[in-house]
């Protein structure tokens, strides 16, 4: 049975402080308090915890490292909280193994996505169950590239993933936007490339009854559903230089008018984008923003082809296979050619090839 709460240690002197730490953290935890070292300490040798937050600087000047230090020995994933900026307290956290850094003055901003964060890697969201159920691969170094980057808070952050069409690019963006926000918070994926150029500013930014014949009601845009959660721009390099221009203005501004409005909305999201085309060719070319390029790039992951992982190709197989209601056994030799041919269409295409 997966636990619904994890049990998280608050360790902090100030009441009210302390207090607005419980308030984020009830929905997701189950919590105890310590307002002292020792009786941190004393929580941490009699109770289990998953998560601990600890003021740097509880009681006394930079006590908070005992507790992280003793946290640690008990392989608690350990978040220090301070009210300064110091570089040199920061690196002492760092080095007694802090897992996050977080300032005080921003705690309302970024303590909710680590705290889901560790929720759902505890959780049937981890990353192990991810590799073994949804993105199937023995490939350690992809692997490695997509664990990185789930386990930041990447609330209203930027991630662009480039890769051949059937990589998977869909399933990492749910991934990533699962380890952030959770299941409570909107997913909006909207493929560019399947929606006529008429229509897709619409699509985007909503419209109002009567903006253009067709508008028979008011219509929310992709940008303001995906406020509080995440926007996923699939196949975004199909899109027109003009839509280029609109879209990078609402991206920079987070501001933008549905069609046929007068009146400006406001959308505040997690932006990934992605693309099986090579936007630096498509730069070049005069077929991209330079700009949006930019502006949708900041954590860049490529998803390699399959042709390029065969040892994966036999993986996938089997579990298409295991999870099909036609049992069959496909042998050795079979198996073989299947890792030498080219699957332009890479895991789409393999998985319908099984079927």
């Amino acid at each position: 049975m997966v636990a619904s709460k994890i049990r998280l240690l608050i360790c902090e002197d100030d009441k009210y402080f302390r207090m607005a730490l419980k308030d984020i953290a009830a929905p997701h935890a189950l919590v105890m308090e310590a307002s002292t070292e020792a009786q941190a300490c004393e929580l941490l040798e009699t109770e289990h915890f998953d998560l601990a937050l600890i003021d740097m600087h509880i009681c006394s000047s930079l006590s908070g490292l005992s507790i992280l230090k003793k946290a640690k020995q008990k392989g608690i994933h350990s978040i220090i909280l301070s009210s300064q900026n110091d570089e040199e307290v920061i690196e002492k956290a760092y080095q007694n193994r802090c897992d996050h850094f977080l300032s005080k003055l921003h705690y309302r901003e970024h303590l909710e996505p680590y705290i889901r964060q560790c929720k759902n890697n505890l959780n049937n969201q981890s990353l192990a169950v991810f590799f073994q159920e949804k993105f199937i691969t023995q490939n350690e170094k992809l692997k490695s590239e997509i664990t990185q980057i789930a386990k930041l808070s990447l609330k209203e952050k930027t991630i662009l993933i480039t890769g051949e069409t059937g990589v998977g690019k869909s399933l990492i963006g749910e991934l990533l936007h699962r380890q952030t926000y959770g299941a409570d918070k909107p997913f909006v994926h909207i493929n560019c490339s399947e929606i006529p150029e008429n229509l897709i500013e619409s699509e985007l930014f909503g419209h109002e009854k009567g903006a253009f014949t067709g508008a028979i009601y008011r219509k929310i845009g992709k940008l303001k559903q995906a406020d509080g959660g995440t926007l996923f721009l699939d196949e975004i390099a199909t899109m027109s230089a003009s839509m280029q221009k609109k879209l990078l203005k609402a991206l920079d501004s987070k501001q933008f008018y549905p069609v046929g409005s007068q009146k400006q909305e406001t959308s505040n999201f997690t932006l990934i984008s992605a693309t099986c085309e090579d936007l630096f060719a498509k730069i070049n070319a005069k077929e991209f923003r330079k700009d949006l390029f930019f502006r949708i790039s900041g954590f860049n992951l490529d998803i390699p082809p399959l042709r390029t992982r065969p040892a994966d190709i036999p993986l996938l197989i089997k579990y298409f296979c295991r999870h099909s209601p036609r049992q069959i056994i496909i042998k050795e030799d079979a198996l073989a050619k299947c890792q030498q041919y080219f699957w332009p269409g890479n895991t789409r295409e393999l998985k319908k090839q099984v079927e």
